[in-house]
């Protein structure tokens, strides 16, 4: 079980992130915090075996793929509740959400991660590889292919307009 203070230079350091993240993943404020709190108290089990210098990419990975379960999750519950009756999807409370969230929905988890970290953080192709482990073309193409992907299913959709990802940062 990792100490108390550094838990807290953790959790300062980069709850927020971890938080935004989940919101911007997840598209509901609830969800995200529940995700966030989980993404800590795996982080107070095991935290004392991540490198200090690790420890926002061990939290960014913990919560990614806890976002990912929660998107299966939900994708499975839906089924069963078609089965079992008519039903609404699941609404975004709208908190955080990009102009585009429901094409950003349904990206893949770490091509919506690398979209987040990208436009949303604002962070170089070098950090989101650093954060993510993984080389800065393979990061690059991830973003890349993920932009590509939101402008084509817009353009099918019908949308002849460019519409920002977020803030204006990156255009689909």
């Amino acid at each position: 079980m990792v100490n108390d203070t550094r838990f807290e230079e953790a959790y300062s350091a980069h709850g927020p992130a971890v938080l935004r993240y989940c919101a911007y993943s997840s598209g509901s404020r609830q969800t995200a915090e529940d995700l966030a709190a989980e993404t800590f108290a795996r982080f107070l089990e095991k935290g004392e075996r991540i490198p200090t210098e690790h420890t926002e990419a061990w939290l960014i990975r913990v919560a990614r793929n806890l976002c990912a379960s929660h998107h299966r999750s939900v994708a499975r519950n839906r089924l069963l509740s078609a089965k079992v009756a008519d039903s609404a999807p699941v609404q975004a409370d709208g908190w955080a959400s990009p102009d585009a969230w429901e094409y950003v929905r349904r990206l893949r988890e770490t091509e919506r991660l690398v979209v987040y970290l990208r436009v949303v953080e604002d962070r170089s192709f070098a950090d989101v590889a650093c954060v993510l482990g993984k080389s800065q073309s393979a990061v690059k193409m991830t973003f890349y292919r993920a932009v590509e992907s939101l402008r084509s299913d817009m353009q099918r959709d019908g949308l002849d307009r460019n519409v920002s990802i977020v803030g204006g940062a990156e255009h689909v």
